[in-house]
């Protein structure tokens, strides 16, 4: 904490109305805190759900490898097409037909470039089936791959972004409900140079108890330039959390 260089406009200042009530205020969520719940909502469900289903096909499918291992029996098939797929062409892809008990079965299996070059249409392939269901079968030489993992990890990042944006939402209404207001000094403003185009805005503002504490936040559009007064909102327990006034996401409510 430092000195605070004294100011007519902040000797002058009045905190906005509303601020002045009792504590705690009545809050309302704004229309981006009303998106961000739906948001956060539709992602945190959609990514739990995603992420059961994930685990119940990990399962099924780790029981159906296990079975094809220890039941199922190798035999020697025909290839019968080849083709290259996916949007460059780097997916190899080949069809392939068996013969079990006097009765034709067909597969396909996406398998390694090596592999695949190394065959023909018409050139011999061994294929592992299922017994009692030889529909089930792969090349012996190219068990499938599973990417239910990959999905599975995608719906936990679903999930862990729908969980996010009600602990800001929290932070918010509880720096509205109990926040005491004070006119802070612009010190400083930043343009970001990252993905997320916007400001860094820098400020300083007084205790009621004495000294001066700093503050920082990220804003989308340009706000006041330096030297300018706004007013913030900050937490007595811990005055380090602040924020500029009025918030993104909560707001008094009417009445």
């Amino acid at each position: 904490m430092t000195s605070m260089p004294p100011s007519k406009s902040l000797k002058d200042w009045k905190p906005p109305e509303g601020l002045d009530r009792s504590w705690p205020r009545r809050t309302a969520l704004t229309r981006p805190g009303i998106r961000l719940c739906v948001f956060s909502a539709v992602f945190l469900a959609g990514g739990l759900i995603g992420v059961v289903a994930g685990a119940r096909q990990s399962r099924r499918g780790q029981v159906e490898a296990n079975r094809m291992r220890a039941e199922g029996r190798d035999t020697e098939g025909v290839v019968t097409r080849m083709w290259l797929g996916g949007q460059d062409y780097t997916i190899c892809s080949l069809e392939y037909r068996f013969t079990v008990d006097g009765r034709v079965y067909r597969g396909s299996a996406d398998v390694e470039k090596g592999f695949w070059h190394s065959l023909g249409v018409g050139m011999p392939i061994a294929v592992r089936y299922l017994p009692s269901a030889p529909a089930h079968n792969y090349p012996s030489a190219h068990p499938p791959y599973s990417a239910v993992w990959a999905a599975t990890l995608l719906f936990g990042f679903m999930a862990a972004l729908g969980a996010g944006p009600p602990f800001k939402l929290r932070r918010e209404r509880r720096l509205l409900e109990n926040g005491r207001p004070a006119p802070a000094l612009v010190t400083r403003l930043r343009k970001r140079r990252c993905t997320q185009p916007g400001y860094t805005l820098y400020y300083e503002f007084a205790l009621l108890e004495g000294g001066v504490c700093q503050g920082r936040c990220r804003v989308d559009r340009k706000p006041m330039p330096e030297g300018s007064v706004i007013c913030i909102l900050y937490d007595p327990d811990d005055p380090c959390r602040s924020a500029p006034y009025p918030l993104s996401l909560v707001k008094l409510a009417v009445g």
